[in-house]
């Protein structure tokens, strides 16, 4: 085996030279071993559905993770595509509670403290009309509805979203309580939440 000989080369770039040295080879090794790791990788995990290792792709565990959450609630989903899940601690509930009946916002004028219902519904009996799970109460509260005189938010005054799930899981949390003298259901309330 000759040894080699570093030839310098005949081009130039700023009055810079530039040898013509070979890399070593451990160096070249590790740099061919990480693009076959890479492409192994790449049809590994996102390319098959049960590859060698024996799972499924990103995809796949991203729907089967979905499907999960959505079998466990399954009224749960739909406010803006997430899976919407109710606060049931005492200290959620609590500052859903203070919101709902305090001044910022106006829930208690037409719903009563109580949730019994004055001019808006009666939100402790079992038939709502715009929908029963968390996110579709999140929805309404959001929207609001003007034409029935229930601006967006109760008031107008925007929620954060944190905020917005704890009233919801309070008017959910009282669904059952029988206030005293609630508003009479409504005959076009017609969609039982039991």
């Amino acid at each position: 085996m000759t040894p080699h000989r570093d030839e310098l080369l005949d081009h130039e770039a700023d009055g810079i030279r530039e040898f013509d040295n070979a890399l070593p080879r451990w160096w070249l090794y590790g740099f061919y071993f990480t693009i076959v790791f890479g492409a192994a990788y790449l049809v590994n995990y996102h390319l098959l559905s049960s590859p060698f290792m024996g799972h499924r792709t990103l995809a796949e565990d991203y729907k089967a993770e979905v499907a999960l959450a959505e079998a466990a609630h399954p009224r749960a989903r739909g406010f803006g595509g997430r899976t919407i899940v109710a606060y049931t601690d005492a200290a959620n509930l609590e500052k859903g509670s203070a919101i709902f009946n305090g001044q910022r916002n106006l829930c208690h004028t037409c719903h009563r403290k109580d949730l019994g219902g004055v001019i808006g519904p009666n939100l402790t009996d079992n038939r709502w009309l715009h929908g029963c799970s968390a996110a579709e109460l999140m929805q309404n509260v959001t929207s609001g509805f003007p034409q029935k005189g229930m601006l967006p938010f109760g008031s107008g005054q925007r929620l954060s979203d944190d905020e917005l799930l704890q009233v919801v899981s309070y008017v959910l949390s009282k669904r059952g309580s029988q206030p005293a003298n609630p508003k009479a259901t409504e005959p076009d309330r017609d969609r039982d939440c039991q």
